[in-house]
């Protein structure tokens, strides 16, 4: 009784963090997440399909967008992960944002 007890429980929680997930996708703003990557990702990285300059190795956020698909939960945990060239610091709004831009691109 207490095994379904806990896997009740796990499942409850499981759900709940998925609903919250799926929540945050919705609320974010594609937008402001490319005038957020216009403003600080687009000195090393190609941000929309009209721009075609990319300073190095930078992969294109159009690149990103289909690696990730639509996984937005994927995309936002990669954000919120320490840049490797630059000391970029993002709020939890803006990497929301920057997210949804970029899953966007994915089509």
């Amino acid at each position: 009784m207490k095994a379904i007890h806990r896997y009740l429980c796990l499942c409850l929680c499981l759900l709940i963090r998925a609903i919250f997930i799926a929540q945050t996708a919705v609320a974010a703003d594609a937008n402001n997440g490319k005038r957020i990557a216009l403003l600080r990702c687009a000195p090393c990285h190609v941000v929309t399909p009209e721009r075609r300059k990319e300073v190095a190795d930078s992969p294109p956020f159009e690149t990103i967008g289909r690696k990730f698909g639509y996984h937005f939960e994927l995309l936002d945990s990669a954000l919120r992960d320490p840049h490797p060239r630059m000391n970029l610091m993002l709020t939890q709004r803006e990497v929301e944002d920057l997210a949804a831009y970029i899953s966007s691109l994915a089509k």
